[in-house]
């Protein structure tokens, strides 16, 4: 675009010579440039020098093109002496705008040159002419929208690279995401069975815990009678074990005793009979 608008900026200062005569007294010179727009100026300059003194000077540059696609003709004359004389070694140098309308076609634009003008010859003013039919090649118009195409086409090639560079990245993330999520799917159907083994575990145990803990509250009830009993029934045992060790330590103290008084009883009988 910096080019492109380089470009335009100097399509009046970039001229060249496209038509030069020297004949018989006269030269003419004219200049355009290589390029122009539709809906621009064509700066043209003409140069005509009196290399003799010459009398009814016409100089005529004609312009033409096509328009609409070459249905109507386009046309600009450019009259830049007409019916003036010049001494030797005057110079006109003129200098026109042309105003190209929109509506041109791009292409070459020619042009036509008519000259006539007066010179002295052999004691007479002697009339000099030149008329070329030939189309001369003028410059050309640049066709303005298919090279803002041009610009926007290769903006957007750009961007299309980058979209496309972009794409291939994102597709290989797309593609590493996709992969995990693969992943993480299969580990999240593993856990989820593993989950639902986790629940059915869980509810067959809580099963038997609410079942043994109905057999616990029953054996705690159980318990609790048996120890109220037995502490009832454990008192009346500690007495009668009192009353029983009573009776057997009386026994065993009247058998001693019976034993004892039979032993002495015994020696005094032996005794006696020893001494005899």
């Amino acid at each position: 675009m910096f080019l492109l608008s380089c470009t335009v900026s100097s399509t009046n200062a970039e001229t060249r010579l496209i038509w030069d005569l020297d004949w018989e007294g006269i030269n003419v010179k004219i200049y355009a440039p290589h390029q122009a727009y539709p809906n621009d100026k064509m700066a043209i300059r003409i140069i005509v020098e009196a290399r003799e003194d010459l009398q009814d000077v016409i100089v005529r540059f004609e312009i033409y093109g096509s328009r609409s696609e070459g249905y109507i003709l386009w046309f600009r004359p450019l009259d830049a002496l007409e019916n003036i004389d010049l001494s030797s070694g005057a110079v006109e140098d003129q200098y026109f705008n042309v105003s190209i309308p929109d509506d041109v076609d791009p292409g070459l634009i020619h042009g036509h040159i008519y000259c006539s003008w007066k010179v002295w010859r052999d004691s007479s003013w002697q009339e000099q002419s030149v008329n070329f039919f030939d189309a001369h090649r003028v410059t050309y118009l640049r066709n303005k929208p298919y090279e803002d195409l041009q610009v926007a086409y290769t903006q957007l090639l750009a961007n299309y690279s980058q979209l496309l560079k972009d794409y291939g990245y994102l597709q290989t993330i797309y593609g590493d995401l996709q992969t995990n999520h693969s992943t993480l799917l299969t580990e999240h159907y593993e856990l989820l069975a593993n989950y639902t083994n986790l629940e059915t575990n869980y509810g067959s145990l809580n099963s038997t815990y609410y079942s043994l803990l109905s057999d616990y509250s029953s054996l705690q009830a159980s318990f609790n009678e048996l120890e109220s009993k037995y502490e009832f029934g454990g008192e009346i045992a500690n007495t009668l074990n009192l009353m029983y060790v009573f009776i057997e330590t009386t026994v065993i103290f009247i058998a001693t005793t019976i034993y004892f008084a039979r032993m002495r009883i015994n020696s005094a009988l032996r005794k006696p009979k020893q001494q005899t």
